[in-house]
């Protein structure tokens, strides 16, 4: 317990850097411009935290989460047996095969605005800045999960994610955070609302509302690089603002890869452009993806991790925050 709430430690400022940027630089996503600035919290949302760091992180001192069980003893959680959505991402085909089948993942959109047309049938509501606070950080652990669970998304769900703006980056951010809270089954929909809607998949003018359930989320911190790793040398660091912005200022050592880059329609390029795009990065060395938005540099970062790379994320404001 104790390497691992020293290893959320590390993170705990650069998490004031992650959130408002999901919604930004998108009319659709609701944010207009913005910076990713996100939470100061993690340390405090493990059983076991003090109440003087869960006071410091905006959380009433005594609010402390529980963690998947083995988490606080050092040891590793029992695995999620149901594999069935393993992958980042699912087919409109794959989808509707599950619908049709006997195990219904649970659909959530992700958006901010409401879909032009109709909603998968059965989709539940999960707009991304219900996951953000006002001042634009990244909820607390604890805030999060209670939003699943007010949801009706348990951790142990199959959980397909789409919204109506791929390159607004929503459904890839989402997927990120998913991922940093240990969700095991969780894939983005890939493609337009034509492709799923050409496969016949049962459409919905509104979306449903669920029973609450209770999410209980196992924190994967190593998804956020901090300064310290980024300043190292260790990481390969990528900037994904686009080439005008990286000319004006980046971190030493950047590769410039505007996020726009590895984007074709409603979905990323294909494994061969993709392929061509990080040639320059190293598969045996992990990746910082960074921009002033989360939802960009979560593009990149999903990009990266179809591609099979250590990937993750970081925010330009913490380190201009180091450097003054």
């Amino acid at each position: 317990m104790r390497s691992k709430l020293a290893m959320l430690e590390s993170v705990l400022i650069v998490m004031i850097a992650l959130a408002s940027g999901a919604q930004a630089g998108c009319s659709s996503c609701g944010g207009g411009e913005g910076v990713w600035d996100g939470p100061t919290w993690i340390e405090a949302t493990l059983s076991g935290s003090s109440d003087e760091a869960a006071t410091s992180s905006g959380m009433e001192a005594g609010a402390v989460l529980e963690v998947k069980a083995g988490a606080e003893e050092g040891t590793e959680a029992e695995p999620d047996t149901n594999d069935e959505i393993c992958a980042p991402s699912i087919t409109a085909e794959e989808l509707r095969e599950r619908l049709e089948g006997d195990s219904r993942p649970v659909i959530a959109y992700v958006s901010n605005t409401p879909i032009r047309g109709s909603y998968i049938e059965g989709s539940i509501a999960l707009p991304s800045k219900s996951l953000i606070r006002a001042d634009g950080s990244l909820k607390s652990i604890d805030e999060l999960a209670r939003v699943l669970g007010k949801a009706g998304i348990s951790e142990g769900e199959d959980l397909v994610i789409y919204g109506n703006c791929f390159s607004c980056g929503d459904a890839t951010f989402v997927y990120w955070i998913m991922k940093y809270l240990g969700h095991q089954n969780v894939a983005v929909l890939r493609g337009s609302q034509q492709d799923w809607s050409a496969t016949g998949i049962s459409q919905s003018r509104g979306m449903s509302a669920t029973a609450e359930d209770v999410y209980i989320p196992d924190p994967r911190p190593e998804l956020l690089a901090d300064y310290k790793s980024v300043a190292s040398g260790d990481l390969v660091i990528v900037d994904a603002r686009a080439p005008d912005q990286f000319g004006a200022s980046h971190i030493d050592g950047a590769i410039n890869i505007d996020y726009n880059r590895v984007i074709e329609g409603f979905w990323l390029k294909d494994d061969s452009a993709l392929s061509e795009i990080f040639v320059d990065l190293k598969e045996d060395r992990p990746v910082a993806v960074y921009t002033k938005n989360g939802g960009q540099a979560s593009i990149v970062w999903y990009a990266l991790i179809l591609q099979g790379y250590d990937a993750s994320l970081y925010t330009w404001n913490d380190w201009l925050r180091h450097q003054s």
